[in-house]
């Protein structure tokens, strides 16, 4: 009866160990299933990727370094960039000259010389300024030694024939002949201008030793004609005076004549251009 009773027991502690073995065994094997498929899936994601990323480049190696927008680039960046033609097929615009004083081919003459050729083709530096300009008879300034000669000349005049003449203009810088050749050609055009007034820089007025006159009373242009006109004309050269721009010589001297427009030269000098017939444009220049 005692081995009745014990082997049943045996039994169930044999089997007890096998199914305790078998059950650690089957515990074990879950983890290596999820292992493998954990790897399995990181080298497919690997995989992917990797091919993803080659696809990307074209496949060719990495892609070029972008230099950043402020990154100055390197000699070797730039030795291999074509240079960009800039003459080819293409036809560069020509610069246009800045106009700069004497473009006209006019010649600059001295500006302290008062026999210098002031003219269409001779023209006085824009600073040109005489530095000893005297007030004639509380009017416009002329140089000191023009000035002079202009009031013993206004005296005798009165003296002689009882003129009462004044100095309707006198010495005039650059920039008021600017103005003064500007309003007259938007007043009467390019063409009247050029024969009425001289541009800047050609006037003779800018020496400081020549003067408009007129007679009192009249307006500068009724001068013309007048007795006071031929006293002028007749006797300005005693005084070292000369009028520049004669009745019939404008084909001459380039101006429209101007018997108030007179200019000193000195007294001797005045005395030649008298004595040689000629206008004091020609004698100035032979």
């Amino acid at each position: 009866m005692s081995d009745s009773k014990t082997r049943p027991a045996r039994r169930s502690t044999a089997a007890a160990k096998r199914q305790a073995v078998g059950g650690s065994q089957g515990g074990s094997n879950v983890p290596v299933v999820l292992v493998v498929a954990i790897v399995a899936v990181v080298f497919a994601f690997i995989l992917l990727v990797t091919v993803a990323a080659d696809a990307f480049t074209g496949g060719d190696g990495p892609a070029p370094a972008v230099p950043s927008a402020t990154e100055t680039p390197t000699t070797e960046q730039t030795a291999n960039v074509p240079a960009t033609s800039t003459t080819a097929n293409t036809e560069q615009p020509t610069k246009t000259p800045q106009p700069t004083p004497g473009s006209d081919g006019s010649i600059l003459v001295a500006c302290g010389d008062i026999q210098a050729p002031v003219d269409k083709q001779h023209r006085l530096a824009a600073d040109c300024a005489p530095n000893d300009l005297r007030q004639v008879a509380g009017g416009p300034y002329l140089r000191a030694e023009a000035a002079a000669a202009l009031t013993e000349m206004f005296a005798a005049a009165k003296q002689e024939k009882g003129f009462e003449l004044y100095v309707n203009s006198g010495y005039r810088s650059y920039l008021e002949q600017v103005s003064t050749y500007n309003y007259w050609v938007q007043t009467n055009g390019q063409a009247y201008a050029d024969r009425t007034s001289a541009r800047p820089g050609h006037s003779e007025h800018q020496l400081g030793t020549t003067a408009d006159v007129a007679a009192r009373g009249l307006e500068l242009e009724a001068f013309s004609g007048t007795p006071e006109a031929a006293w002028i004309a007749a006797n300005s050269y005693k005084y070292g005076f000369i009028v520049s721009y004669p009745d019939g010589k404008e084909a001459i001297t380039g101006y429209a004549p101007e018997p108030w427009h007179i200019r000193y030269v000195g007294k001797d000098v005045a005395q030649q251009v008298k004595d040689s017939g000629l206008t004091l444009h020609e004698f100035l220049l032979k």
